[in-house]
């Protein structure tokens, strides 16, 4: 069965092609060299960016959101194609090559995939996007230890996203669950109640109960998680991190209730 991995990178990706994007101020104990190095990168980078014709911007700027749609589409070999023909118009723009790193990663291409990522952490080093992803990839290649320290540090770097930390919140849950730390997991599981609004409460319990065999109980959750949050663009990250995980079919792959049991309503 092919993982469906794609919506939990690019929901996560860049939303703007702005160079600036995902970039925090320099913090004050950092290396002041590392600091001017890496503002005076980013400058020039946005400054050739800049030189581009408006029209160019523009055609840019279009023909990303709709490599965006292509891939959201699982359109992959159509997304590489597209984002070769934004190359032509402006090579390795950050918002392209995180891109094209999702792409290789729904290709499994994992290797590929971390150099562009760790190649655009040089240029955004706190940005939070990236650790993301960087920390996805040893999520999907079940490095579950390093996957767990990745994701924990994100916790404590991340901006005012609740969608972003709660996301982080449960891979550490899962990766404590491979780990054997389930009183840790159940202690993450916990710190949320279901007017939390988000989609934690009812994956996060879900996962639980898949750990401990209630399987049953877990499809029951499921099924409730997509009433209750109807739009699958909002659930996509947290059911293709149950695909990847193990425990559940994706969207794309067949429905939930065709690998549960199902109970008389």
């Amino acid at each position: 069965m092919n993982h469906i991995l794609s919506a939990s990178l690019l929901s996560l990706a860049f939303s703007s092609i702005s160079w600036a994007q995902g970039t925090t101020e320099p913090q004050s104990n950092n290396n002041e060299r590392a600091q001017k190095s890496q503002m005076a990168t980013d400058k020039e980078l946005w400054q050739k960016f800049s030189n581009l014709s408006q029209q160019k911007r523009q055609d840019f700027q279009l023909k990303y959101n709709n490599s965006q749609n292509i891939f959201n589409q699982k359109r992959i070999f159509d997304t590489i194609e597209s984002l070769d023909e934004l190359d032509s118009i402006f090579n390795d723009h950050p918002a392209t090559l995180n891109l094209r790193g999702a792409c290789y990663v729904e290709l499994r291409a994992f290797n590929k995939a971390k150099d562009i990522f760790n190649r655009l952490i040089q240029v955004s080093p706190d940005n939070t996007n990236l650790l993301f992803n960087i920390a996805e990839i040893e999520f999907v290649t079940k490095n579950w230890q390093v996957s767990h320290d990745l994701f924990s540090d994100i916790i404590l770097k991340v901006p005012a996203s609740k969608s972003l930390l709660r996301l982080c919140e449960f891979k550490v849950l899962l990766c404590k669950l491979k780990l054997g730390q389930e009183k840790e997991a159940k202690a993450i599981m916990n710190q949320y109640d279901r007017w939390d609004d988000s989609p934690f409460y009812h994956y996060s319990r879900c996962a639980i109960l898949y750990h401990e065999g209630k399987v049953i109980e877990a499809s029951k959750t499921l099924r409730d998680v997509r009433i209750i949050w109807a739009n699958s663009n909002i659930l996509a990250p947290w059911q293709d991190t149950l695909v990847e995980f193990g425990y559940i079919r994706s969207f794309y792959g067949g429905d939930i209730e065709d690998e549960i049991p199902q109970t008389e309503e």
